[in-house]
């Protein structure tokens, strides 16, 4: 939604530039999941604390945005100068989600013998993560006003929707800690 509203605030141009920025860090992140797989998979026992941490975290961030869900939105206008691809890089290093996923995501490829977790395909890997998200980033930045347009019921319930991620995220890893 970011790259939407860089795009209709700033131009398409400056949505490109968010679009490269985030994708740099996903690939970035998806190169560090992917080079820690071994390392993670054969610790069982750092996989356990990271979970537990995640299931703090997750629960954190459901009553973050829980309390953000009841607070009353006003209407005024900010008008943030950060250079897009500065700001891609910075909202996408916050992403708390995509380390854990990347990582299950290649877990699982490699257990089911999909791909192999070594170099040069790990960097490979990243630079098709890094693609895909800018494909992906790029067609909100060209269908903004579309996205816009359907975007209401989301923006005004997105807070309440995060937190329910989170809440049902939390409690699958504290399901997955418990049996």
């Amino acid at each position: 939604m970011t790259t939407v509203r860089i795009s209709m605030d700033r131009g398409k141009a400056a949505g490109f530039l968010f679009a490269l920025g985030a994708s740099f860090v996903n690939a970035i992140q998806s190169l560090i999941a992917f080079s820690f797989l071994r390392f993670l998979d054969s610790n069982p026992d750092v996989i356990e604390w990271l979970k537990r941490i995640g299931a703090v975290v997750l629960f954190s961030l459901a009553y973050f945005f829980y309390k953000q869900s009841k607070k009353v939105i006003s209407a005024k206008v900010t008008s943030n100068q950060t250079h897009p691809f500065i700001l891609g890089v910075l909202l996408s290093s916050i992403n708390m989600l995509a380390l854990p996923y990347y990582f299950g995501s290649a877990l699982g490829l490699e257990a089911g013998d999909q791909i192999t977790a070594i170099s040069p395909y790990i960097y490979f890997m990243s630079i098709g993560v890094f693609f895909g998200a800018f494909l992906m980033f790029s067609i909100y930045a060209i269908l903004a006003d579309a996205v816009a347009q359907k975007s209401i019921f989301i923006t005004k319930n997105l807070n309440i929707m995060l937190a329910t991620l989170f809440i049902i995220l939390g409690s699958a890893v504290l399901v997955d800690l418990v049996f």
